[in-house]
């Protein structure tokens, strides 16, 4: 794992292309980027640009997400993990982490992604958005899912 890393939380997703691959360019290899930043997108387009290029291969680069916390499931890991791996344009993670050690109720995909903190889900939160816990699921269990993939 490199020492210096290009966090990739808040930057604007119509930045964050050129940013990813900029800094690639200039020798970061160390990207952290999580599902909940909504840009991870973007961060596999710049990924991928320096790919193309030839400036890396994608072993060059440790790529660290998060698995957010509407995924804690067991039976949900995997596929936030998959739609991280989609999104960032990668066939694996370096490192996966638990972005927060707080539960909230599952959101789909195809619903709001990223789902943040507030559930503004209309099928979940009965119309008023509001965070959620999800209090049948304990750490040991969502560790247990991740360290399976």
């Amino acid at each position: 794992m490199p020492n210096i890393g290009l966090g990739l939380w808040k930057i604007p997703k119509d930045i964050c292309a050129d940013t990813v691959y900029e800094a690639i360019k200039m020798g970061y290899r160390c990207l952290d980027s999580a599902a909940d930043y909504g840009n991870e997108e973007q961060t596999g387009q710049g990924i991928k640009r320096a790919i193309d290029e030839g400036i890396v291969s994608r072993a060059d680069l440790f790529i660290t997400t998060k698995l957010w916390n509407t995924f804690h499931r067991p039976e949900h890991v995997k596929l936030a993990c998959e739609k991280s791996m989609t999104d960032l344009g990668v066939d694996y993670i370096d490192l996966y982490l638990i972005h927060f050690p707080i539960a909230l109720m599952f959101v789909p995909i195809e619903s709001v992604y990223p789902p943040e903190w507030v559930n503004n889900d209309p099928a979940v939160n009965q119309g008023n958005p509001r965070m959620i816990p999800d209090t049948g699921v304990s750490y040991h269990q969502t560790y247990a899912a991740m360290e399976q993939l």
